[in-house]
């Protein structure tokens, strides 16, 4: 109120100094004073209040009187055209007042549409440029709101998953009042938060909640009309995430199915031969024994092509829990070498473990078949008679393993999509069996894990694969132990 009346004080006091200029510069010519109290009038009209304004006006009118028409220096009218004056100033000042308030509302109410507008547009951006999942995008599109609009609080419930995305776990908006208006599809007013039901044509989407400064119907109606664009992009985004994972599925079961089959046909072919000879009966001691030797090689490569595919197909399904615990690392590595059995016959392998105990944080049977795939394929891509070197280093509270071979190496090209799935290089696919699953399944592993998997290689000299895993010190060991 102490505002209020200052700023009307200072309306009228601005017609009074206009006034004394004016009489002071103008030698008390009306005329003048008329138009240059009256521009005063309507620039208190255009930047004040309607008080004010008012306050200018009536001001204006009694300098009008007390210094330009006669008698000077007396609030009276001698001449009956005096008050003709006067009463023509005021009402022109009235409607000047008048229309320059209602002009500063129409430019009050432009100046908010178009504030509105652009958070309208700047929410619509976001959406259309995010590239994120379903669920991000929906949590942009609360914390959005929450950023454009300034709400104390906000929330967004979405009908398909029955899900709600809130800015703040304690607060206002309560469940019942996001699922209730999404099924009335009517606005409601719960306390401090508001309920918008969020819909596109004859579909509900859901709904979202605010708690915060009133919005106009026509700001409300049109963010609801954005927010339901972003709910529908999420649900198409996510059913063709479902039809895309369905699709690679299918892919994926049909590739390892023809892959297995073709690899397949070796060991198999190889067993049947080794079985039709022994049953004959016509074979010596050494043939005998040479033949059950094939038998059972081919037996151990058929279990590890399954045992491949299985890995493989649960890593894409996502249904393998890693159970974590401290893994030393040169007993684990010692035990890999181990499992390759003759394979690994061919081949001088070379450990270069220092002697400082190292130990990973990692699922011992997975975190093993990584590195047995790394060690087999050194084997294949290894000319025999050709050394391989395992090497392991701690730095920065990782821990890098690596398998080095004196292989013919990969070209850049070959380097970008050697941990594809299923990819084998051209060159490699009649000389060498495989299915190219083997360091798929590394780096799956080894990314389940918190790490990384990269390779180094040149033509000519040998590829390194190098598997870096976080490394496990006596505070993890203790919280191992302790669980």
């Amino acid at each position: 109120m102490v505002k209020v009346l200052f700023r009307t004080v200072v309306a009228a006091a601005g017609s009074l100094a206009i006034a004394l200029l004016t009489f002071q510069f103008f030698h008390g010519n009306a005329t003048i004073a008329a138009i240059f109290l009256l521009l005063g009038i309507v620039l208190v009209g255009a930047y004040g209040t309607r008080t004010e304004a008012i306050a200018a006006s009536v001001s204006a009118t009694v300098c009008l009187d007390y210094l330009f028409i006669p008698p000077i220096g007396k609030i009276t009218i001698a001449d009956p055209q005096g008050w003709i004056v006067l009463t023509v100033f005021l009402a022109v000042s009235v409607v000047a007042t008048n229309l320059s308030a209602r002009l500063r509302r129409q430019r009050d109410e432009l100046a908010v549409r178009q504030t509105d507008r652009e958070k309208l547009h700047a929410l619509n951006r976001a959406i259309l440029l995010s590239d994120s999942g379903a669920r991000q995008l929906l949590r942009l599109l609360v914390n959005k709101c929450m950023e454009l609009f300034t709400f104390e609080e906000a929330a967004l419930f979405e009908n398909g998953s029955g899900e709600i995305y809130r800015s703040s776990h304690d607060g206002a908006i309560s469940e019942s009042d996001l699922r209730k208006a999404a099924r009335s599809g009517a606005i409601q007013t719960t306390g401090r938060a508001t309920v918008l039901p969020i819909a596109l044509g004859n579909k509900i989407y859901g709904s979202f909640a605010f708690v915060g400064a009133p919005l106009s119907v026509g700001l409300l109606q049109s963010m609801a009309n954005t927010i339901a664009v972003g709910l529908a992009q999420a649900q198409t985004q996510e059913a063709a995430n479902r039809a895309e994972a369905v699709r690679k599925s299918e892919e994926l079961k049909s590739v390892i199915i023809d892959s297995l089959a073709h690899e397949l046909k070796t060991p198999l072919t190889a067993i049947e031969a080794a079985a039709e000879m022994l049953h004959s009966g016509r074979v010596s001691e050494e043939q005998r024994a040479d033949l059950i030797s094939v038998v059972q090689q081919e037996s151990q490569r058929l279990r590890r092509l399954m045992g491949e595919a299985i890995h493989l197909a649960r890593i894409e399904a996502k249904r393998f829990k890693l159970e974590r615990q401290a893994v030393p690392v040169g007993p684990m590595i010692r035990e890999a070498i181990d499992s390759l059995g003759q394979r690994g016959a061919s081949h001088p392998i070379h450990l270069e473990i220092p002697e400082t105990p190292l130990a990973i944080l990692a699922d011992p049977e997975l975190i093993s078949q990584s590195i047995k795939q790394l060690l087999d394929n050194a084997i294949k891509y290894s000319p025999a008679g050709k050394s391989i070197t395992v090497s392991a280093a701690e730095e920065g509270g990782l821990v890098s393993i690596a398998v080095r071979d004196e292989g013919q190496g990969l070209t850049e090209l070959e380097q970008s999509r050697v941990f594809d799935k299923f990819y084998r290089a051209k060159r490699d696919r009649a000389a060498v069996p495989g299915t190219g699953m083997g360091l798929a399944i590394a780096r799956e592993i080894a990314e389940a894990h918190g790490g990384s998997i990269l390779v180094e290689s040149r033509l000519g000299q040998g590829s390194r694969f190098t598997v870096t895993l976080p490394a496990a010190h006596k505070p993890a060991l203790a919280e191992i132990t302790k669980t």
